[in-house]
């Protein structure tokens, strides 16, 4: 009898194990965070459009090393990597930690599915009918190249949501855009993003405006990062950009 109750009470520890643990890992496994259509693929990150997400209608997700990326095919399931990500592909993505309030959101993600049958699918506009464009410059293209010029086409109605490396630490810092036309593109937002606040303490934030369209037409976007008191290093990076709305 002993050895029959010692038995019972490994069989029921075993038992406890497994519940704790969970006895099927699809009932361990959460739902995705995010659902949403890539507007904008970039160097380790994705734009993601998400219109009925009521946190914010756009992510820039970021891609780790240790980010999980799957490919449903025919009902199929494959590891891929990076450079599967295409343009108005539909997208789930599950989060690797806090959302950074800034906007667009960013985030890093542990685990992003390109859903089945994605390359047909047509994103859809955001309630206004706004699609956004997303450009972005780090700190590394800065040092290769610290005055750069670019064109970049929006439809409209369209935003264009502009990222540039900042390091105010330095004393440096981006002076106001400026807008030749502003009937054709206008501001509507600048935020700045601290390198706490996206989980890398001791590197350089991001300056980022948003921008939407106001009429089809050209005009420039002029960026400045200088010392702002009198004497200080002027134009140490400069972006030059011709937004074409057509």
């Amino acid at each position: 009898m002993a050895k029959m109750g010692v038995l019972f009470g490994i069989a029921a520890l075993v038992c406890s194990v497994f519940l704790l643990g969970g006895c099927s890992t699809a009932g361990s496994e959460r739902g995705s965070d995010l659902v949403g259509w890539i507007d904008n693929v970039m160097q380790n990150q994705i734009l993601v459009n998400s219109p009925d997400n009521n946190t914010s209608d756009k992510f820039v997700v970021t891609v780790t090393d240790q980010t999980a990326i799957i490919k449903q095919a025919d009902g199929e399931k494959q590891n891929v990597g990076f450079d599967s990500f295409d343009v108005s592909q539909k997208v789930e993505v599950w989060f690797a930690g806090p959302v950074m309030e800034s906007y667009p959101a960013q985030v890093s993600a542990e685990k992003i599915v390109i859903m089945e049958d994605s390359s047909a699918v047509v994103m859809p506009p955001l309630d206004d009918g706004v699609k956004s464009i997303l450009f972005e410059v780090t700190c590394e293209e800065f040092a290769a190249n610290p005055h750069i010029t670019k064109e970049v086409e929006i439809t409209f109605p369209g935003s264009l949501v502009v990222s540039l490396c900042s390091n105010p630490t330095t004393g440096f810092q981006w002076e106001e855009v400026k807008i030749e036309n502003e009937s054709v593109i206008y501001k509507t937002e600048r935020n700045y993003v601290s390198p706490e606040a996206a989980g890398v303490v001791g590197s350089s934030g991001k300056d980022v405006w948003s921008f939407n369209s106001g009429s089809s037409g050209t005009t420039t976007l002029i960026f400045e990062y200088s010392r702002p008191w009198e004497g200080g290093e002027k134009d140490e990076w400069t972006v030059g950009l011709t937004v074409v709305v057509k």
